[in-house]
């Protein structure tokens, strides 16, 4: 896994200082060589940057920028291509010549095979990527990014032209490169998500590009195209759908671990771990790894030791306290790329990962997506529902309601509810949501954009499908997997220069599961992910949950207050005094869920963590 930085312009004094300053800031993502090249092209240039953590193909001869044969084609890569083997071996039967091992150079030359048609190459690609591309016959720069967006990738314009990307927004700004504020807008959709909103950034003039895109810069300009979109089709019979759900994951497993470095596995009592550890053990030795919390009121541990047991793993369990976890805030909240509300969890158990010697660890992330695991799949259709009838009662008697219940208990799912307009995507607001518009407005962070502008920005569309459970999917894959779960496990994990592999994403087993009707897909338990992996252990399953209400309630009460109530750490502006202690008293006294007055601290502690670059 590596970390990319880079620059394409007309501006022939750019400096390739600033990407050496930005390849510094991103060398926790490749800490075993950095490297860069400036590239002209008549009267445009790009600066290519990659900093290095070498999985496949360890020698130094395959660190990049990575050329082709005469080296009218360079790239930069972060990554991980799964079907590079057969790719290559196709392009070497056409006369192209590699110089590694590594999947990266398929990237040079399978993009020499298809002309340049960047849609027709991306298509051929299975696996977790982020790249930038310079093509020097056309003067071009691309920049394209994977299907469900598992890795990061981000721009910005630059002030004489050009553009800038890099691997982490803050690194653009770090760099010196861009020139960036906090935007106000994303603030408030953080408060309402508890996750920054893609393709907005924290810092104002800086995108993400979103997941399924590529970007290209010529002399045409900037210009940004979706080459993939998902859709649920629900064509696979129940038979078929367990056939082929068994052989996709069973051979994505085996694709998923090809490296040269030891590969582990995160394995809680969940389904999804439990899913991956049953084909990954029959492919091969995996070494498996569980966070613990002796300090919590329950064992994360006796699950996961069960299934390690059961499948014959070697398997590590590693104690975190809530005392661990107040000493480390400071580094957690340094380490997020954007302020997260959820990033805590991939922290701890990135760094237990780091510490066992591991640099390769496979996740069950996405699971609950794919096979319908989260409460949004029930819940979700209900309140649309309701939304449709509560219409005959007038806006302004709902919204009075709302706030009688917003000003006892903040953040309250009934308030939002109340509220939600008719539609799956405001019934998913509802739902999903950490804080709704009421509780915005009386925190006095909705002043700051308004509430038809923040309505407008992060109330999803509904998506186009018939089924329910399908449009719910679609919501959880471009909400809470795009904006909280992938940029969480990549940031937390590169934190501590740890690649993160998640092999219910592959390419092929999303194919397949959006191939399987809804009933099927979702039914209660993921109970086909198990029946397709044979994991189908009797008894609780329970997957990684953090204690954080009994943290925030001892070890963790102290600096968890300090974050809410402070005037004197950052965005004491954007939310009013008053209100901010109203929320800690309701926390205090059992009134609000922690997940808001904690949502509030990770926020302030993450904007006083980056003070300088924002």
């Amino acid at each position: 896994m590596c970390g990319i930085l880079g620059t394409a312009s007309g501006d022939p004094d750019l400096s390739d200082e600033l990407v050496a300053a930005g390849l510094k800031h991103l060398a926790h993502r490749g800490p075993e060589a950095a490297r860069q090249v400036l590239l002209r092209t008549g009267d445009r240039a790009c600066i290519l940057g990659h900093t290095r953590l070498r999985i496949i193909d360890v020698r130094e001869e395959a660190d990049q920028p990575i050329q082709n044969e005469d080296g009218s084609v360079q790239v930069v890569f972060n990554g991980e291509l799964y079907n590079f083997v057969e790719i290559r071996a196709e392009l070497m039967a056409v006369g192209h010549r590699f110089s590694s091992e590594t999947d990266t150079e398929v990237l040079v030359h399978l993009y020499e095979e298809a002309d340049g048609d960047v849609a027709t190459m991306l298509s051929r690609l299975r696996g977790m990527f982020a790249f930038a591309l310079w093509d020097a016959a056309r003067g071009r720069l691309v920049l394209a990014r994977d299907r469900l967006g598992i890795k990061p990738l981000y721009h910005a314009p630059l002030p004489r032209g050009g553009v800038a990307f890099a691997s982490e927004a803050m690194a653009l700004v770090s760099s010196g490169l861009v020139d960036a504020g906090p935007d106000t807008a994303s603030l408030v959709g953080y408060l309402l998500w508890g996750s920054v909103q893609g393709p907005r950034t924290i810092l104002g003039g800086v995108q993400e590009l979103p997941p399924g895109s590529y970007l290209t810069w010529d002399e045409r300009g900037e210009q940004v195209a979706r080459w993939w979109r998902p859709a649920f089709d629900g064509t696979l019979s129940d038979h078929d759908a367990l056939d082929h759900l068994r052989s996709t994951l069973d051979d994505a497993v085996r694709r998923h671990l090809v490296a040269d470095r030891e590969i582990g596995l995160f394995l809680s009592g969940g389904v999804e771990s439990g899913a991956i550890a049953t084909p990954a053990a029959n492919a091969g030795a995996v070494r498996s790894l569980t966070v613990t919390f002796p300090d919590a009121g329950h064992d994360e541990g006796e699950l996961a030791r069960a299934t390690a047991d059961s499948l014959g793993l070697r398997h590590d369990a590693v104690p975190v306290t809530g005392t661990d976890i107040a000493s480390a805030l400071p580094v957690i909240a340094g380490a997020m790329d954007q302020p997260t509300a959820d990033g805590v969890n991939s922290w701890i158990v990135s760094r237990a990962a780091h510490e066992a010697g591991l640099v390769v660890a496979l996740s069950g992330v996405g699971g609950d997506e794919l096979f319908g695991g989260y409460p949004s799949f029930r819940l979700v259709p209900k309140v649309a529902a309701a939304a449709s009838v509560q219409r005959i009662v007038p806006t302004s008697i709902r919204g009075a309601m709302a706030d009688v219940v917003v000003g006892r208990r903040p953040g309250a799912p009934a308030a939002r509810t109340l509220m939600a307009s008719p539609g799956i995507g405001s019934a998913y607001r509802a739902v999903r949501g950490v804080f709704g518009l009421r509780d915005v407005d009386r925190l006095g962070a909705l002043r700051w954009i308004g509430e038809q502008d923040a309505r407008r920005l992060f109330t999803p569309s509904s998506p186009e499908a018939e089924d329910n459970g399908d449009a719910v999917a679609l919501l959880e894959l471009d909400r809470y997997l795009r904006n909280q779960l992938l940029r969480d496990t990549d940031v937390m994990s590169m934190a501590h220069s740890l690649e993160i592999r998640v092999p219910l994403l592959d390419d092929a087993v999303v194919a397949t599961a959006m191939h399987v009707p809804s009933s099927v897909r979702n039914a209660p338990g993921k109970r086909l992910l198990q029946r397709a992996t044979g994991f189908d252990r009797a008894g609780e399953k329970r997957g990684f949950t953090l204690p954080l209400d009994e943290w925030m309630r001892g070890p963790l009460r102290g600096p968890a207050r300090e974050a809410v109530l402070s005037d004197a750490l950052p965005l004491a502006w954007l939310m009013t005094q008053p209100a901010r202690r109203r929320l800690w008293d309701a926390f205090e006294r059992g009134r609000v869920h922690w997940s808001r007055p904690w949502a509030v601290g990770v926020l302030r502690r993450c904007a006083d963590a980056h003070e300088r670059r924002w």
